[in-house]
């Protein structure tokens, strides 16, 4: 039986493509100038005691929220220097998000539960950074100072005790180890009694959304998360950021009865949508929590995404359907399946006709990412990323390509101008300008080719070379890393956040990687700029 991890794919992968984005010439896209570019030559690194894994960036653009763990550290987006540490969770945080219109609130959960540990009520807790600037919890460093006094009281009250019990200073060294947590979490509960909480958790899976456009409302779940088992009750609640109370509950008696993955307002706001393991995609009245539309599809569902002008939704099932609903007499305008496996990443463009839609892949082919015609219902674009050149025998690369090259975001960007997508296995970022045609790459180093173990190649005369050979000659020949099989740190990013500085006319983004945040930036399209 073929058994494989994912630190094995990050040290066998290498990049190739099957098939490219095409300009109007019928020729695969070639790269910017400076369009790949590799650890090393981001425009900042930001590294944490921990590793990073949710982040969030406010409204104005001027923060950056990046979850450490349990702990929230937040940058200014000019420099990118840290303004604030906001620590208040006791578990791992699983989701993070600033309220649209406020750029001082931001909220994050966490299910605060651990194996082996116990379990307390999930709970969402609503920051105001301004208050938090005024109120800073204890450094660490007064943290770590009280845990050695107390440890040393405790070994002087061993000394005196009878019998006179001495710990060695590995002995002491444990102790502070086993004291420190219990006064951190001791003082977050204190330091975070006066802030709003709310039991519940919030939805942060394949590019839901939490807010109301308008930033007035926010869609969570309360309490425990139930059993993924067909039969319990998955109640999803509305609640308003003006009075602080919960305004309805969305279906309390026929809603979905397993897990919900995708949740999101339309861009009106009189619409809420749910997408959900139960075999169903639901649209709801935003005023009355009333269900107005249910959606059956065959499988497990994914994600969804309202259109622009909210008059389209479409979701995606486990099978490797795409599914397109029209609003307004709720019929379905199509269901096209690709016989693929999970299609997680959707967005629309701002035409409210073309669909941005990636998965494991399509056809059975790995890593693919598609631009689909919804009038038209044709494909406009195609991107399909290949095994070929992995260090496996072709029966094995048969095994892991769907299962380990899958889009886990997708986003239109520079108004439609271009499209943004993350790929996870790669663990890179990509941009394709559909205009001028021209692509960008942020990549972990190692994995495109050249590859190290391929012989160097005869210096040539490269005035005449196109910008893709000379990109590619100029890449690391180093191998890639992840060596280290049971190093957490050894793998490409997982997480990205876009988002514009127009008055620069600059795209930027934070790629998540396993040792650090990295920013990168390129160019918006110049009349889209100031």
């Amino acid at each position: 039986m073929f058994c494989y991890s994912s630190a094995q794919f990050y040290n066998d992968w290498r990049y190739t493509i099957e098939k490219d984005f095409i300009d109007s010439d019928g020729e695969q896209v070639k790269y910017a100038p400076d369009g790949f570019r590799t650890w090393g030559s981001e425009r900042y690194k930001l590294p944490f005691p921990k590793v990073p894994n949710e982040f969030s960036v406010n409204c104005d653009c001027s923060l950056i929220a990046i979850a450490a763990e349990n702990d929230i550290y937040i940058y200014d987006t000019i420099k990118f220097e840290q303004v604030l540490v906001c620590k208040g969770h006791v578990f791992k945080i699983d989701s993070l998000c600033f309220q649209p219109g406020s750029p001082k609130v931001l909220l994050s959960s966490n299910p605060n539960y651990q194996p082996r540990s116990a379990s307390e009520e999930p709970t969402i807790i609503l920051w105001n950074l301004d208050e938090m600037q005024k109120h800073q919890m204890v450094d660490s460093s007064v943290i770590a100072s009280i845990a050695s006094q107390a440890t040393d009281d405790v070994i002087d009250n061993l000394m005196m005790a009878s019998p006179r019990i001495e710990l060695s200073a590995e002995e002491g060294m444990s102790l502070t180890s086993a004291i420190e947590p219990i006064i951190e979490r001791i003082i977050k509960k204190h330091t975070t009694a006066n802030l709003r909480k709310i039991c519940g958790r919030l939805a942060a899976s394949f590019q839901s959304q939490p807010f109301s456009p308008s930033g007035k409302y926010l869609i969570y779940m309360p309490g425990q998360h139930p059993r993924s088992n067909g039969c319990d009750k998955w109640e999803v609640r509305i609640y308003s950021m003006s009075t602080h109370e919960d305004l309805f509950t969305l279906g309390p008696l026929n809603g979905h009865t397993d897990a919900i993955m995708w949740t999101g307002y339309s861009p009106d706001e009189t619409m809420i949508a749910t997408v959900a393991w139960d075999k169903s995609m639901r649209i709801w009245d935003a005023t009355t929590g009333q269900e107005k539309y249910k959606f059956a599809t065959d499988g497990q569902n994914w994600t969804g995404c309202f259109s622009p002008n909210s008059k389209r939704f479409a979701g995606t099932c486990g099978d490797g359907t795409l599914y397109v609903y029209s609003l307004e007499d709720g019929s379905t305008l199509f269901k096209q399946n690709w016989r693929s496996s999970w299609l997680r990443a959707l967005d629309w463009a701002p035409d409210s006709n073309v669909l941005a839609v990636g998965g494991e892949g399509y056809e059975w082919k790995p890593g693919g990412l598609i631009l689909y015609d919804v009038d038209s219902k044709e494909i406009r674009q195609e991107r399909i990323l290949s095994t070929e050149a992995m260090r496996l025998e072709p029966e094995e690369k048969k095994h892991v390509g769907g299962k380990w090259l899958e889009p886990y975001a997708v986003k239109f960007v520079d108004g439609g101008r271009k499209v943004v997508v993350l790929t996870s296995g790669d663990g890179g970022i990509e941009t394709y300008d559909l205009e001028s045609w021209e692509k960008w790459r942020f990549a972990r180093p190692g994995i495109d080719p050249p590859f190290d173990d391929e012989p160097e190649e005869k210096e040539e005369d490269e005035e005449n070379e196109s910008t893709q050979e000379l990109v590619s000659k100029k890449q690391p020949k180093e191998r890639a890393v992840g060596t280290d099989f049971d190093n957490p740190l050894a793998h490409g990013g997982y997480k990205m956040a876009v988002w514009e500085d127009k008055k620069k006319g600059t795209i930027f983004y934070a790629s998540m990687d396993g040792d650090a945040v990295r920013i990168w930036d390129i160019p918006m399209t110049k009349d889209n700029g100031a």
